[in-house]
């Protein structure tokens, strides 16, 4: 994407601390698809192929979704990708302390004596084993004749839709769940809502969004970890009120602090995920996304059926952190 660009659903600026944001919404519906039951009958566009086209090609409809997940897609960011995946696992060392200084110091050493002895420690591996995600839909012999491509269009979006949050969703739980294995990870911040930006009754500094990026970056200092946190995941709750507090100003903001923000609905409305850009975890597939189809005898149906095979895991926690408290 060239600099500038807006896309539907995010706006970026490559390889500029800036808001990276995404603004579609996964529509659902409480009413079934009418996939079974043709809605008429075909429209003709000298330019659309037709549902007998796609279901003729895999890799193309494949190839749709990739298109359509990228765009609201913020797992590749907070984990890092180091290869593939060999039997279904990755064995991996985790980061529980600091580790750049020995258990021992080391002592002057006198002419002629034995140097004293620096000693580690050595943990424990943990797994990481695959998930296997996927679902499917289908199109019916009449809609396949009626080329109704709007039913088979609908059904593809909607997977990839479903696919882009379902990874979001993981990549979130995974770093939770880090979160909570280690309570230092948790920060309680400002509550970023009751900013006051002018006149007599206007809010400390220590009270502003500012102090909570500040905050962050002074406990990656403290634990001399060589972290820097630069990308906020933060639910639309929090975005508005950035923009409310600092307005045309943010951008230059988070530029002069080197920070990226992401903004979701995965993320709960209140808190904030810090992280230093891949360097949480890691992120590798067995089975990159895929489509399959074919076609069902019985009921005359033509099956499309999506799926892929990630897995995600921390090996260092202490580059993420989670604010709460931001909503108050």
């Amino acid at each position: 994407m060239k600099e500038g660009t807006i896309a539907s659903d995010i706006v970026w600026i490559p390889g500029q601390p800036g808001i990276v944001r995404s603004r579609g919404h996964i529509e659902a519906s409480t009413v079934p698809n009418p996939v079974a039951h043709p809605l008429g009958p075909p429209t003709i566009s000298g330019t659309t192929y037709s549902v007998d086209l796609a279901l003729q090609q895999p890799t193309r409809v494949t190839r749709a979704l990739m298109d359509l997940t990228l765009q609201r897609f913020f797992a590749d960011r907070v984990f890092t990708s180091s290869g593939g995946v060999s039997g279904g696992a990755v064995v991996y060392d985790e980061l529980l302390a600091n580790d750049l200084y020995s258990d021992r110091d080391i002592q002057r050493v006198a002419p002629g004596d034995e140097f004293p002895l620096v000693t580690s420690s050595r943990r424990a591996p943990k797994v990481a084993e695959v998930e296997k995600w996927g679902g499917k839909f289908f199109v019916t012999v009449e809609a396949r004749d009626r080329n109704d491509i709007s039913v088979f269009t609908r059904n593809v979006r909607m997977l990839a839709n479903t696919i882009v949050r379902k990874m979001n969703q993981r990549a979130v739980e995974v770093l939770e769940a880090a979160v909570q294995a280690s309570p230092n990870r948790l920060v309680v911040g400002v509550n970023w809502s009751t900013v006051v930006t002018g006149g007599a009754s206007t809010s400390n500094s220590t009270l502003w969004p500012a102090y909570d990026f500040a905050r962050a970056q002074s406990q990656a200092e403290t634990e001399e970890l060589g972290i820097v946190y630069d990308l906020w995941l933060l639910n639309p709750q929090e975005y508005l009120q950035l923009a409310r507090i600092y307005g045309p100003a943010l951008n230059d903001l988070l530029g002069s602090m080197g920070i990226s923000i992401f903004v979701s609905n995965r993320v709960p409305a209140g808190v904030a995920y810090v992280l230093q850009e891949g360097q949480v975890g890691q992120m590798r597939v067995e089975q990159p996304l895929a489509t399959r189809q074919w076609y069902e005898e019985e009921t005359e149906r033509f099956w499309t059926q999506s799926s892929v095979r990630p897995l995600m895991f921390i090996d260092n926690r202490f580059a993420v952190l989670k604010f709460t408290n931001l909503a108050g």
